[in-house]
């Protein structure tokens, strides 16, 4: 008996000690964690907006492949609820989206365990890519306060928040910047440029062969007509096949008219590629911009330039050879349109 009684009060002595603990413990905690974004604020203002895009990059989707969420009211307007179901480590709740605008987004989240906690996303421009800081003002009511103080709430919830905008970093830069075939493929707008070269339709095994003796040239009547330099030797392809319709070209400020070679003026809407190999692989990166231009409803203007950016006789290992495809473009004609006519 004396023994059950003993048992009895240790019981008692730490549920007291326990509840003590509750009522002195933190009962707040803010969980805050930021990343920078290659990509436009727009971009990343849809995915955490909009609750359909969370299994996007949400870390907790990762933790239970099959949880169970619903969606209630109008997605990314506030009042709109997302509810969630899942294993032990996920739990169950909710998130109320309160407020969003491109600045902030403001959610209320529910745990079913400990209540509400207001949480919301900062996006801020900072050049061209975007700072986001992820909050969540975590409240722990008694007695589950107690608990909290046998572990470290901001590093142990802090790592999914970390987790969650690696996602979300990921994501969003690949919706900005595409991979076709495993290249980004940059679009721009290049001012207008001028080559001097000298074009002719060759057997494509001689290509090399030609701007080996071209290229050298064409650099000494650059210096000799005092013309500006204003990038590496190019080629310039019309035509590709057995037989090549090529320019061994030198890009130059000047708009000069020489009797001994051709004159060839570039620019405008463009896509551009960096691809690092030996020159003669580059068939991979061309069919990376022909994806592209198929995805966006682009076509492309002749002729397509390869910017030889390394110097072969300065870096001998071949895996680092820079070459800048270039493809000038412009929209496709309205297949539709056209049949109506």
């Amino acid at each position: 008996m004396k023994a059950l009684k003993f048992i009895l009060y240790t019981i008692l002595g730490l549920g007291g000690l326990w509840m003590l603990l509750g009522i002195f413990a933190k009962k707040e905690y803010r969980i805050e964690r930021s990343t920078e974004i290659d990509a436009p604020r727009d971009i990343v203002y849809e995915q955490v907006r909009l609750f359909k895009n969370f299994k996007n990059w949400s870390p907790w989707h990762v933790y239970d492949p099959y949880l169970k969420t619903e969606i209630i009211g109008t997605d990314g307007e506030p009042g709109a609820l997302y509810t969630w179901s899942g294993n032990k480590k996920v739990g169950t709740g909710s998130q109320k989206l309160k407020s969003a605008s491109p600045e902030r987004v403001e959610l209320e989240v529910q745990f079913s365990e400990w209540g509400t906690s207001p949480a919301y996303f900062v996006l801020k421009d900072n050049g061209s890519t975007t700072h986001v800081t992820w909050t969540l003002d975590m409240h722990i009511p008694f007695p589950w306060n107690a608990f909290a103080m046998l572990t470290d709430v901001n590093a142990f919830v802090g790592r999914d928040f970390a987790d969650g905008l690696k996602h979300l970093k990921s994501v969003c830069e690949q919706i900005a910047h595409p991979k076709f075939r495993g290249y980004v493929v940059v679009e721009t707008e290049l001012p207008t440029l001028h080559y001097v070269g000298v074009r002719s339709v060759l057997d494509t095994i001689d290509i090399h062969t030609y701007f080996a003796s071209q290229f050298p040239a064409l650099m000494d009547l650059t210096t000799e007509k005092k013309l500006t330099a204003a990038g590496m030797p190019s080629g310039l392809f019309w035509q590709w096949g057995e037989q090549t319709d090529v320019a061994a070209a030198i890009p130059v400020e000047e708009n000069a008219k020489l009797d001994s070679v051709e004159t060839f003026s570039l620019g405008g809407k463009a896509l551009m590629v960096d691809y690092f190999g030996p020159h003669f692989q580059t068939m991979e990166a061309h069919l990376a911009i022909d994806d592209y231009m198929n995805a966006k409803k682009l076509q492309s203007r002749l002729p397509v330039v390869e910017e030889y950016v390394t110097d072969p006789m300065e870096e001998p290992d071949t895996t680092l050879w820079l070459t800048r495809i270039i493809y000038f473009v412009e929209p496709k004609p309205d297949s539709t349109a056209a049949d109506k006519k």
